[in-house]
């Protein structure tokens, strides 16, 4: 069946005419510029490739095969999360045990399916889990941490929890946080890869399942970084920790089912829609090589810090819900909305709550998860993730010619090539040529700055974390 076959059979030339003659009206003419209306109209991203005006069934892209079948583009498992939608994880890090363990409960009560616990410095005190997590049903609700150099600690403290509450070895889900290169990344100290060896091995001889090691591709993502040097940041860090939990005895099946990674995902809906597509890819060809059965491995997706903004930060409610809508038709397997306010404090009650809500609205009545890989078969769909995932093999193959992730870090290859990026993202958002609503367009002079209570300060030393908008606002400020 040819859709539209009962229509003269439209062709590129005719599009061609049709908005040369609308560019002509609005003072831009393609052919005086020596350019065709394809090249006219490109959108340039930061990887080297640039989007098209149109897409077609001439624009090639490999096959993204099937849902839960390599190379897992469309998805990591067969029926995606059509039955119950992607998990909704909710990060907590105030520092008061009370109050956080009353945030955690107010969340599982009210949509969130899983917990993301900021553990030690950045978060809550190690030895409070127990009180903090006293009225969860730890075996409803899992937990992943993010304990940074308290990792030691806190995994133990997580599950001496569970043996105290009684929850059956093989029922423990969740993760431990085992990421010391992106601990790396942030803080620029000596990653213990010992320890997340051995918590991995512990962990895969009893709890099946349970996971011990991140891959936070955040700490880039957070520097600036494209979304093809996130990607290939990311695959870099996996093919390291695949090669260490391996020479310390794990078979590469039993070391990739530790892994989750962990990507940005923001307001460029199509760009993050590749981009968990394209990652999927990346991952399957990796563990294809390495002669793994297990191809895939679960994915979480963060709402963006850097495109957040301290002023008019309702707007970022609005950032936030196309990210995560995003993220889910891109396959993510567990999403965590950041409330509205994250860039200001501590947020409240209701700044968490409209973050959950956020999602249930997408699961629940949207049923964004009702379809698997719902913009499967998009032409510009395919063809970018494509594009993304060669970008991403890209930077992984010149991260692996340089010695490794960890190498690329400290000779600094990776903080290099973010630098360009972050320099040449904010130049086009102080000439106009992207924008950010409420502060560079749009901006209100008569704002009155939103307070919350100020939250823990985080590990730094280093790559940079940058919001876009705070060179903006602090100009916008100093105009007031």
């Amino acid at each position: 069946m040819r859709l539209a076959s009962e229509f003269p059979e439209a062709t590129r030339d005719q599009w061609r005419a049709l908005v040369g003659g609308v560019l002509r009206k609005s003072g831009v003419d393609a052919d005086s510029l020596g350019q065709p209306v394809e090249a006219a109209l490109a959108g340039p991203t930061y990887d080297g490739f640039d989007l098209a005006p149109l897409y077609t069934a001439d624009d090639p892209a490999p096959p993204a095969g099937y849902p839960g079948l390599p190379p897992h583009v469309r998805g990591g498992t067969p029926d995606g999360r059509v039955l119950d939608g992607w998990d909704v994880r909710q990060r907590h890090a105030h520092p008061d045990p009370d109050v956080s363990r009353r945030a955690i409960l107010a969340d599982l009560e009210h949509g969130a399916t899983s917990l993301w616990l900021a553990v030690g410095a950045a978060g809550l005190p190690v030895d409070a889990l127990g009180d903090v997590l006293a009225d969860v049903h730890l075996d409803l609700a899992p937990v992943t941490l993010d304990a940074g150099a308290d990792l030691a600690r806190a995994a133990a403290a997580l599950l001496d929890v569970h043996t105290d509450r009684g929850v059956l070895a093989g029922e423990v889900r969740g993760n431990l946080g085992a990421d010391p290169i992106g601990l790396r990344a942030r803080t620029g100290t000596a990653p213990d890869l010992d320890t997340t060896t051995a918590l991995a091995g512990r962990v895969a001889g009893r709890y099946p399942k349970l996971r011990a090691v991140v891959v936070d591709a955040l700490p880039y993502h957070e520097a600036g970084s494209s979304d093809g040097q996130e990607l290939g940041c990311a695959l870099a860090t996996t093919v390291a920790y695949l090669r260490a939990l391996t020479d310390a005895g794990l078979d590469v099946d039993t070391a990739v089912a530790q892994v989750e990674l962990r990507l940005a995902a923001t307001a460029d809906q199509f760009a993050t829609i590749a981009k968990f597509r394209a990652a999927r890819r990346l991952v399957a060809r990796v563990t294809e090589v390495c002669g793994a059965r297990v191809r895939a491995v679960p994915q979480h997706a963060v709402t963006s810090s850097t495109m957040m903004t301290r002023r008019d930060p309702w707007v970022n409610m609005l950032r936030t819900t196309v990210a995560c809508f995003a993220a889910g038709a891109g396959g993510a397997d567990a999403v965590t909305v950041q409330p509205f306010d994250a860039a200001i404090g501590l947020p409240d009650a209701f700044a968490r709550r409209i973050a959950r809500n956020t999602q249930s609205i997408l699961i629940e009545e949207s049923k964004v998860a009702g379809v698997i890989d719902p913009a499967g078969g998009s032409w510009y769909v395919e063809r970018h993730t494509d594009e993304l995932a060669r970008a991403g093999w890209a930077v992984f193959t010149e991260i692996e010619r340089a010695g490794g992730i960890l190498a690329a870090l400290d000779n600094g290859l990776v903080d290099e090539r973010l630098a360009a990026t972050r320099t040449a993202r904010t130049a086009r958002f102080a000439a106009g040529e992207e924008s950010i609503t409420g502060v560079t367009v749009f901006p209100n002079p008569d704002e009155q700055p939103l307070v919350r209570q100020e939250a823990p300060p985080v590990p730094s030393g280093g790559l940079p974390r940058v919001r876009y908008a705070e060179p903006f606002e602090a100009k916008l400020e100093a105009e007031a």
